[in-house]
């Protein structure tokens, strides 16, 4: 696994001060390749300036309790959403710009360009020995896909493309995580060393990231699995 840089964004800073406040963290996973770099506003100020694909943000203050806009690049996309005070969430932007320039998805699932929230986060694991993590399937093109700690257990059963799973929590040490699909547990897809000993109280968002089919997807980057700390 590939742990993600941080963006640099002195923008991130002027969110903070709202009296009610939420913690965001913004993930950019769109493989299409004309979205390698794109800009994320908050009701119309910048927010992120060139916001590189396979980065992440750390988490951010953001208005809570009144219905708040992020936009990418003049509307590609646009997400209205009312944030709970207190409570944390994760935006993942994926999907491809044209649809019909990619593979579809085996599964039906849209794969227009869009945001993807979920709350209920964590910036800290439950318990310090272990690593928590949320898994976000993000690969336009794959299957139904399960993740598999080699030799130890399934850690994510039959995630759909878009989908988020619960949080898993697993003992801080060294894994193989193999990908496959759901109905085919034989076949790998992708693997990922991933050390993780010395990651004990952290917590994670795991989500797979680029394309199935790259013959398929002309000039998207092959499929891997990222992770983003907070």
């Amino acid at each position: 696994m590939k742990n993600l840089l941080l963006t640099s964004c002195l923008a991130i800073t002027s969110l903070v001060g709202f009296s009610q406040t939420a913690r965001v963290q913004v993930i950019h996973n769109s493989a299409d390749p004309a979205a390698k770099f794109v800009d994320v506003y908050l009701d119309g100020a910048l927010l992120l300036n060139d916001f590189k694909f396979r980065t992440a943000t750390p988490y951010i203050d953001a208005p809570a309790g009144t219905p708040i806009t992020i936009s990418v690049d003049d509307a590609i996309a646009n997400f209205t959403y009312t944030l709970t005070e207190g409570d944390k969430y994760v935006v993942v932007a994926n999907g491809v710009l044209d649809p019909g320039a990619f593979a579809a998805n085996p599964d039906g699932v849209s794969t227009a360009f869009n945001l993807f929230v979920r709350n209920e986060m964590r910036e800290e694991a439950l318990d310090a020995a272990n690593l928590d993590f949320v898994f976000f399937h993000g690969s336009t093109d794959a299957p139904t896909v399960d993740a598999i700690a080699r030799g130890v257990a399934t850690v994510v059963d039959n995630a759909a493309y878009t989908a988020f799973t619960d949080y898993v929590s697993v003992p801080a040490d060294k894994y193989i995580i193999d990908v496959t699909p759901g109905d085919v547990p034989s076949l790998i897809v992708a693997s990922a060393r991933a050390f993780l000993d010395g990651a004990g109280g952290a917590s994670a968002v795991i989500f797979a990231s680029g394309f199935f089919d790259t013959a398929l997807n002309p000039g998207g980057k092959s499929l891997k699995l990222f992770y983003a700390l907070p």
